[in-house]
């Protein structure tokens, strides 16, 4: 009956989001559609690995507008010598503000996970079952060399577990057009229930290339810092190196 809830939860949120939709394109206001397909690809020494891939739809223009958005994640961990693997599907909507250099989003869902446990660090969307909420903000800035900085969260209440990560970049060279972008991420994620939490923290510098207007990339090479009482309450906090690659398509 709680997954249910849940579940009819989700639905009348995109219900809701769908009628203001129809709405708009009644009133003939509503910009044309702007999906946007993102990847991710990370592994660190510790023999884990996570991968992600997603679909964003929006709306173009300033303003409020509903937007949908839904990605899949594979997450290959350890426990011991055994090789365990978890995967999920998480779908949300919500509302998006842009302005012309800032913007903020807020959005609910729900995870579906397979194979889940009480906790274990890596997975972004959480561990297990639940309802999902999740926050967006990004500041595109002005100058010469505009500062893009962008924080992402979000909070899995069926698993306790809150994935967030912050982004701040400069372009590579002295020109606002110049291709690459030199930044530096910082990721905190962890939660947990019953007494097995787990926690791990990351950082390290970014390099982002725009191949063309519509496609980018973005790589990573950073520190990762995993600890708490999923390890065993005697296990020292474990560091390793990681490696990320992203993706972003906007057709």
């Amino acid at each position: 009956m709680k997954l249910n809830r849940h579940r009819n939860t989700v639905l009348a949120l995109a219900a809701f989001a769908g009628l203001t939709v129809i709405g708009r394109t009644a009133d003939a206001q509503m910009p044309p559609l702007h999906p946007t397909f993102y990847g991710s690809a990370e592994a660190d020494t510790r023999n884990t690995q996570f991968y992600l891939l997603g679909m964003y739809v929006g709306m173009g223009g300033l303003g409020w507008s509903p937007f949908f958005n839904v990605n899949g994640y594979l997450l290959d961990y350890k426990v011991g010598n055994t090789k365990q693997n978890l995967s999920a599907i998480s779908p949300s909507v919500g509302l998006a503000y842009a302005g012309r250099t800032t913007g903020v989003s807020f959005g609910v869902g729900y995870a579906w996970v397979h194979n889940p446990v009480i906790t274990v660090p890596g997975a972004e969307g959480g561990t297990s079952n639940g309802v999902t909420a999740n926050f967006g903000a990004y500041d595109n800035g002005s100058g010469r060399r505009p500062l893009h900085t962008q924080l992402l969260s979000n909070y899995n209440f069926g698993s306790r577990y809150l994935w967030a990560r912050g982004r701040a970049s400069v372009p590579f060279g002295y020109s606002v057009v110049h291709p690459a972008r030199i930044g530096l991420e910082v990721v905190g994620q962890g939660g947990g229930k019953n007494g097995i939490t787990s926690n791990s923290f990351q950082v390290g510098p970014t390099l982002e290339y725009a191949w063309t207007p519509n496609f980018r990339t973005t790589g990573v090479i950073g520190y990762k810092n995993v600890g708490g009482s999923f390890f065993g309450a005697s296990s020292p906090r474990e560091s390793a190196a990681y490696f990320k690659l992203e993706f972003s398509f906007s057709p």
